[in-house]
């Protein structure tokens, strides 16, 4: 299928931690859309400013543009399952396969807790899960020959499709469903966000995001800082770096200053200089270590 599999599906199946994060929210936002699926444990978890006790086997689908994580009780086993996915990558596929709303949920719904899911979609989604961990693992040995490996991204992306078709038919079954917040303040934050997520590739002040919402520009900054944590500037800061390591991920031979342009940046020199204080690494210097990562793979 694509060679770029590995990286745009990422997948951790049951992983299981102790004394995880036991003072705060580990609290984290990506570009990648993602299906979380609760074993067991104690766990309280935050979408936004929203804070789920979770249960055993909740199954959460979120867009990951919003803040996320878990705060799990000490000394108690967490045990969660954690698929990620480039919706950028994803899209072309289902195109492809004339079922472009598979989508949907995560686009629609934005972020959702499913509880009380049917057994028969409680098994079908383990059975999944652990066969694309599996065939991750075993794409990562490296005797596999490369048929092999092209036979293993395939499979990968299918099994993939197989679980988006699960999470659309749960979507729309009679189930037990709690949505996140929705009252007014967090509806105004969600709407700056898609706002941003829409515009973030071009110049913008806060002005132009107040008139467009239609909403004081003080009143919009002050409760994007108490839902989010973080400022709208920071937001849209944010959203710029997550789209430039997706594009120094993918595109390879794309120029700095290309990458800088199409991510909102005035100059590849802010950019870089933006990245670095992110990320610790020169956009440079992190493109080398995942083309690395890939060869190695």
């Amino acid at each position: 299928m694509n060679d770029q599999t590995t990286e745009n599906v990422r997948v951790f199946y049951k992983n299981t931690s102790v004394d995880l994060y036991t003072h705060n929210f580990y609290t984290h936002s990506h570009s990648h859309y993602e299906i979380y699926y609760f074993h067991e444990g104690d766990c309280k978890y935050l979408i936004d400013d929203h804070v789920i006790q979770l249960e055993k086997n909740d199954l959460i689908i979120m867009n990951g543009s919003s803040l996320h994580g878990p705060h799990p009780q000490r000394d108690i086993p967490y045990i969660r399952s954690v698929v990620e996915f480039s919706a950028e990558w994803t899209r072309p596929i289902i195109q492809q396969l004339n079922v472009p709303m598979l989508l949907d949920p995560f686009e629609k719904l934005t972020n959702f807790l499913f509880r009380g899911i049917d057994q028969k979609y409680h098994e079908k989604l383990i059975a999944i899960l652990e066969d694309i961990h599996l065939k991750k693992l075993y794409l990562a040995d490296l005797t596999v020959s490369e048929l092999e490996k092209d036979l293993l991204e395939g499979q990968i992306t299918n099994r993939l499709i197989e679980l988006l078709f699960i999470i659309y038919e749960i979507s729309n079954s009679e189930l037990i469903q709690i949505p996140l917040a929705n009252n007014e303040k967090n509806n105004h934050v969600n709407r700056l966000i898609s706002w941003i997520d829409q515009n973030y590739q071009r110049a913008v002040t806060l002005d132009e995001m107040a008139e467009n919402l239609h909403l004081s520009k003080y009143y919009m900054s002050r409760i994007f800082k108490d839902v989010t944590g973080m400022t709208v500037m920071q937001y849209l800061m944010n959203r710029r770096l997550v789209r430039t390591k997706y594009m120094l991920e993918m595109y390879p031979s794309k120029s700095m200053l290309d990458i800088a342009m199409e991510s909102g940046f005035e100059s590849s020199s802010h950019f870089s200089r933006k990245f670095r204080h992110h990320y610790q690494v020169s956009p440079t210097e992190y493109r080398n270590l995942r083309l690395s990562r890939c060869k190695r793979l």
